[in-house]
C-alpha cells in the first residue's frame, strides 16, 4: 500500500528521514525505515485497509443512538464513500504527477494541425462562366424560292455585297417585268402632260396626278427590285461563309437560315454577374480568362458593365474584349472568368476553416503558444472577416496590434478546442 493511502488514524511516517520524501510515488529505497518495514512486515492490501476502515466506522457507529440494521447500512455506506474519496484522490494526484514527470506517459490530448497567419497580398475574384460573341455574325435568310446556284463553299473569304446563293423566284420576276410595264406607261402619260401643262394646256390637277402615277409606279418598281434581292442571298459585309445549309434545288423560307457568314476580327466575351456584386465590379476591373477546352488563358480588362438587371436570373451582364489574332477564337466557346473585385497589397490571410464563428456571430482563431515538445495551449483571438476566396479568408483582429502575421494557429481540428486547453499538434 502506497505511504499516501492509509486509512484515518494510521500514524503518519516520518518523510524528513527520506532521501526522497518528495516523491509522490513513495519510491525510497534510500529510507532504512520504510525498507525494514517492507521487508519484515507485508504492507496490507486494499481489501484489508476497506474492511478496516469499515469496522471503525462501523463501532464509532454503534456508539452512536442508532443501533438498527438500518443505521449501520447507513455508517457502512458512508465509511466506504469516505474511502473511495480517499482513493480517488490520491489516484488523481498520482496521475497528475506521471502525467507532468514521466516522458513514457503519453496524454490523451485533443490532436490539431497548425498553420500560420501569412501577412501577404490577397485579392478576390468573382467567378463566371462566358461566352464568345463576334461583334458581326449574322446568319442569312431568303423570302423564298429554289437554289439555283451556291457560288461560295465554306471558309471562303467574302465581301460586302457578294452573291453567296441565286434563289429562283419566277413570281418576282414576273411581278418586275409588270411593275416595268406600268412605269414605262406612267412615264409616257406624264411627260405628255407635262408638255401640255407648259403650253397652258389642261388644268393643273390633271398634272399633279400624272406626275403621281409616275412616281407611284417608280417606287413600285424598286420594291419589286429589293424583294428580287432579297430573294437571293448576299454578303452584309466583309467576313468568312461559316457554314451553308441548303443544297441545289432546295426550297427556302423565310423561316429557316440558308447560310452563316462571320467575322472573327472583332470578339468579345459576354457573361452574367449576379446582382450583389453591382456594387462591387466596375468597368476596367482585371480580369483572368481561361478557355478550359482549349487550355488558353489570357489577362484582359472589363470593357462594359450592364446598366440592366435581368428579372428572370437576377443579374446583369459584362463584356470583355479579346485580343486580336487568337486563332482558337470562335462565336459561342466557353470560358471561365474571374472579375477582380478586392485586393490588398498587406494583408493577414489564414485558411478559411480556421476562423470559427460563435453563437452571437463573433468570428475567431485559436493561436497556439508552444509549451513543451509538440504540444501548444490555445488562445483565443477575436477577428474580423474581410474578403474570402478558394480557400482563403483576410482577416484583422478585433483588437489593434493582435496579430501581426507569422503566428502559428489552429487549422484542422479547431472545433474540437476551447480557449486555454492543451492540444498536441501533429504536424
Amino acid at each position: 500500500m502506497h505511504p499516501y493511502l492509509r486509512p484515518t488514524g494510521s500514524p503518519t511516517p516520518d518523510l524528513d528521514a527520506c532521501p526522497r520524501k518528495g516523491d509522490p510515488m513513495g519510491r525510497g529505497d534510500g529510507c532504512p525505515e520504510q525498507t525494514s518495514r517492507t521487508a519484515g512486515n507485508h504492507p496490507r492490501t486494499m481489501k484489508q485497509t476497506i474492511i478496516l476502515i469499515t469496522l471503525t466506522s462501523l463501532l464509532a457507529a454503534c456508539g452512536g443512538a442508532d443501533t438498527s440494521e438500518i443505521g449501520v447500512k447507513r455508517a457502512k455506506l458512508e465509511a466506504l464513500k469516505a474511502t473511495y474519496k480517499t482513493y480517488a484522490d490520491s489516484i488523481k494526484e498520482i496521475e497528475t504527477w506521471l502525467a507532468e514527470n514521466d516522458s513514457t506517459v503519453r496524454r490523451n490530448l485533443p490532436t490539431v494541425t497548425a498553420d500560420t497567419v501569412k501577412a501577404t497580398s490577397f485579392t478576390h475574384y468573382v467567378d463566371v462562366h462566358g461566352t464568345v460573341r463576334a461583334d458581326k455574325a449574322a446568319a442569312l435568310f431568303s423570302n423564298g424560292g429554289r437554289v439555283r446556284r451556291i457560288h461560295v463553299s465554306p471558309g471562303d473569304r467574302v465581301r460586302r455585297g457578294d452573291m453567296i446563293i441565286s434563289i429562283d423566284n419566277d413570281m418576282a420576276a414576273e411581278q418586275i417585268q409588270q411593275a416595268e410595264a406600268a412605269l414605262e406607261l406612267a412615264r409616257t402619260a406624264f411627260e405628255k402632260q407635262e408638255r401640255l401643262w407648259n403650253q397652258k394646256i389642261g388644268s393643273e390637277m390633271q398634272y399633279l396626278q400624272a406626275k403621281s402615277q409616275k412616281e407611284q409606279a417608280e417606287a413600285g418598281l424598286n420594291a419589286m427590285r429589293e424583294q428580287q434581292r432579297l430573294t437571293n442571298i448576299t454578303a452584309p459585309f466583309d467576313g468568312t461563309v461559316d457554314d451553308i445549309m441548303v443544297r441545289l434545288g432546295d426550297m427556302t423560307t423565310p423561316m429557316q437560315p440558308a447560310a452563316r457568314v462571320v467575322d472573327l476580327s472583332s470578339v468579345q466575351l459576354e457573361a452574367d454577374v449576379p446582382e450583389g456584386y453591382l456594387r462591387t465590379i466596375r468597368k476596367g476591373a482585371p480580369v483572368v480568362v481561361h478557355f478550359p477546352s482549349v487550355d488558353e488563358h489570357f489577362d484582359a480588362t472589363l470593357a462594359h458593365v450592364g446598366e440592366f438587371i435581368d428579372p428572370s436570373n437576377r443579374t446583369f451582364k459584362v463584356t470583355v474584349r479579346v485580343p486580336k489574332n487568337e486563332g482558337y477564337m470562335r462565336p459561342n466557346l466557353l470560358s471561365d472568368i474571374n472579375i477582380q473585385d478586392f485586393h490588398s497589397d498587406s494583408a493577414l490571410v489564414v485558411p478559411s476553416r480556421a476562423v470559427l464563428q460563435d453563437v452571437n456571430g463573433n468570428n475567431y482563431i485559436y493561436i497556439l503558444e508552444p509549451t513543451r515538445d509538440n504540444e501548444a495551449i490555445s488562445r483565443k483571438v477575436m477577428v474580423k472577416r474581410v474578403s474570402e476566396y478558394k480557400g482563403r479568408i483576410s482577416i484583422v483582429p478585433e483588437k489593434e496590434g493582435g496579430l501581426k502575421g507569422g503566428e502559428r494557429i489552429v487549422d484542422e481540428g479547431a472545433k474540437n478546442v476551447t480557449d486555454g486547453l492543451t492540444v498536441r499538434v501533429a504536424n
